[in-house]
């Protein structure tokens, strides 16, 4: 285990500021992890938003040294051994809380799509198949 330093994101809707953890770090781990070592051992009260682990619902979404990542995605090793870890809330949306941002718009986008339905009377042929040759 090594410890790395971490800028972390703290605040809300009216202002905020960075706030520096030194946490240890071990093989294998994730931003994910380390935002949740920090939550219990030295900010308890760290507003931090995940779901999946897996990297398929992007709740845990934040930007880590200035780009768009999932946190449960970006690997530790993926860092200098000496580099800050920068993590703060995505600017694209209004923050809530900390790391935590008001991802509402999309769902009322997400509404308003409909859904996809297939031609009525649509039939494929056996051994019909929709992808293109590469080289045709």
């Amino acid at each position: 285990m090594s410890e790395r330093t971490f800028r972390v994101w703290r605040g809300d809707k009216s202002g905020g500021e960075f706030v520096t953890y030194k946490e240890e770090v071990g093989e294998g781990m994730v931003v994910l992890d380390v935002l949740h070592r920090i939550q219990a051992n030295q900010a308890g009260d760290l507003a931090i938003r995940w779901n999946c682990k897996a990297g398929k619902c992007g709740s845990c979404s934040v930007e880590i040294n200035g780009k768009p990542r999932l946190s449960c995605m970006t690997r530790m090793n993926s860092f200098g051994p000496d580099e800050t870890i920068t993590v703060q809330p995505l600017k694209a949306f209004p923050v809530i809380k900390d790391l935590v941002t008001d991802v509402s718009w999309n769902y009322a986008q997400n509404k308003r799509i409909a859904p996809f339905s297939p031609k009525p009377n649509a039939t494929i042929s056996a051994g019909y198949s929709r992808r293109r040759a590469a080289y045709s």
